[in-house]
């Protein structure tokens, strides 16, 4: 016994000792890391390093009875190094300005105008997405501030950053000019408390205002419409909700969470869908009760019901981390138009963002009426594809306007826009999914018949049927498993299948072989034929695919320079009949 007692501390002792000194050997270097920190600011440094153990020094340690100790440290330890310095880091980041010492001017004693001023964001886990860009709005001290948008626009984003749980990439946060990072991080914390602790309903009120009395905590339990739902528990407001509320409903976590925040009476309330889990009746009673209590306040909202919008003073629309006036879009006059296919581009100019100095459209005309088949030809880069991205709004003009109808295409739902346009390109698009879904792709509940159909016309049908699996057959990713060609026919009856009022058709057929490409040529026509409403803006280089369209345009230097049936214009002996030649299409 005495034996094994001295065997087990001497054991204690060596294995202490042998890491203090694996620890300490790299000390002197880790403190003039530091050092370089507080001067340069850095946040973080690859230098830093926690000394992993070297091969001799664990083939000294190793023994028989500690190998897989050995080997499951010395595994751990770069993923250990780099979690444990992250935490250093960022704790020293937040303090760079000494915000745990007290701060001489009260935290109460401003106004409590918040400004973003062009806030840039990017979370450290997702590098490669920018969650708020550019992003600049004013909350006036009084006045309640709602932030709405879409799920991920970065509504509670902006609430994280008001809090310091991140700082911004760029740009500035200030509270009555003063910036943010110049505040006491405790003091600014206290604005409002979103989890609930494993202790008393009680004492989970009384953490947002540790001296408050019995009645201020019974008082904001009453404004949180918590009260009540509290009195008819056994022990009351002594009652232990779990850890994480997990003993309370989400309503009820929900109003505990909101009472605690009523009770310090904050300079600031936050809150980021705090009334999402309640009924309605609790909704608008605890919404009354925000109303009376925030007078004064400075009041953030995360929502999305539509009624508490309408009664909020001032809102700050967040889409895709930019704010954009809002009520241009809650104001603004819904259009129900009945597209017949009337295409005009009036005085059309168009600028790459990309290329600055190279002029793709200049005062470009075109007139396409409803039922039309459209062709347009012109060398490379004369801005063919362009007019295609231009209708379906990938891009905005720089000049002039578009109109469908006779409507300004930037006043369309571009939802709506983009669903009646039926677009095949010159790479078309396929899913990792089978070939009957990929014909079916965005719409549901379609008949096996009607894609069968639309394969046919697509002159795809019988290729498929020769596949082991047939319309079940996976393409692979992008649709690795299939030629250009058989991509293509895919891809144009996926649209035949839809039934689009308008037919875009940018090189769809270049993939094919002439045989194929009649084939398809014939059943393109066909769908028109059937479809009296339907309007076809056709880009081709090959004559048997434009000579029996309505009208062809010439483009060249971004403007139109001719424009006729194929006859007329070869019988003009101008550009088109130039290109044809050049090209060897006769």
């Amino acid at each position: 016994m005495v034996c094994t007692l001295v065997y087990r501390a001497a054991f204690g002792w060596l294995t202490g000792m042998f890491f203090i000194k694996s620890f300490g050997d790299n000390c002197n270097y880790q403190n003039e890391n530091l050092t370089t920190l507080f001067k340069n600011n850095t946040t973080y440094t690859q230098a830093i390093e926690i000394n992993e153990f070297n091969s001799t020094t664990w083939f000294k340690y190793r023994h028989n009875n500690n190998v897989s100790l050995s080997l499951n440290l010395a595994t751990s330890m770069s993923s250990f190094r780099e979690k444990v310095m992250m935490i250093i880091y960022w704790v020293l980041n937040v303090n760079e300005k000494l915000i745990w010492e007290e701060d001489s001017e009260s935290f109460y004693n401003i106004d409590g105008d918040v400004e973003f001023d062009n806030i840039n964001f990017t979370y450290p886990s997702r590098k490669d997405t920018s969650v708020l860009c550019n992003l600049s709005f004013i909350a006036r001290a009084g006045q309640t501030t709602a932030l709405v948008g879409s799920t991920g626009s970065g509504k509670s984003t902006c609430i994280s950053l008001i809090l310091r749980y991140y700082e911004p990439s760029s740009g500035r946060i200030t509270i009555d000019g003063r910036q943010l990072t110049d505040y006491n991080v405790r003091q600014l914390r206290q604005s409002i408390g979103v989890i609930l602790f494993g202790i008393t309903i009680y004492e989970n009120i009384r953490f947002g205002k540790v001296n408050a009395t019995r009645a201020e905590i019974e008082q904001a339990a009453r404004e949180a419409n918590v009260h009540n739902f509290v009195m008819q528990l056994p022990n009351k407001y002594e009652t232990l909700v779990g850890e994480r509320g997990i003993q309370l409903s989400g309503g009820e976590k929900q109003r505990i969470a909101l009472a605690r925040a009523l009770v310090k009476q904050p300079k600031f309330l936050l809150l980021d869908e705090a009334t999402s889990a309640l009924d309605n009746i609790s909704e608008k009673i605890v919404q009354e009760a925000l109303d009376r209590a925030c007078k004064g306040t400075n009041y953030f909202v995360c929502r999305f019901p539509e009624w508490i919008i309408i009664l909020v003073g001032c809102i700050a629309c967040v889409l895709n981390g930019a704010a954009q006036q809002v009520f241009a879009i809650l104001l603004a006059k819904t259009l129900d138009v009945d597209f017949r296919g009337e295409i005009k581009f009036n005085n059309v100019n168009f600028i790459y963002p990309t290329r600055p100095t190279s002029i793709i459209l200049n005062k470009f005309q075109l007139d396409i009426k409803p039922s039309q088949r459209v062709a347009l030809v012109g060398t490379s880069g004369c801005g063919k594809s362009t007019t295609i991205q231009l209708l379906e709004r990938f891009y905005d003009t720089t000049g002039g306007r578009i109109l469908l109808d006779g409507v300004d295409i930037r006043l369309l739902n571009i939802h709506w826009l983009r669903s009646q346009f039926g677009l095949v390109g010159q790479e078309p698009v396929l899913f990792d999914l089978t070939i009957a879904e990929n014909i079916a792709y965005g719409l549901e509940n379609i008949p096996m018949e009607d894609i069968i159909n639309a394969a046919r016309k697509a002159n795809i049908h019988q290729f498929i049927n020769r596949l082991p699996q047939g319309y079940e057959t996976k393409v692979g990713l992008k649709g690795s498993f299939l030629s250009g060609g058989e991509k293509q026919r895919i891809a144009i009856a996926r649209v035949l299948l839809r039934r689009p009022k308008v037919l875009l058709l940018d090189e769809a057929t270049s993939a094919m072989d002439s045989h194929n490409e009649q084939l398809v040529q014939v059943a393109l026509e066909q769908a028109q034929t059937e479809d009296s409403c339907c309007t076809s803006l056709i880009i081709a280089h090959r004559l048997s695919t434009i000579r029996s369209c309505d009208v062809i345009y010439v483009l060249d230097g971004g403007h139109i320079v001719e424009r006729g049936t194929h006859t007329e214009l070869i019988q003009k002996r101008g550009a088109y009949y130039k290109i044809l030649t050049q090209r060897n299409f006769q």
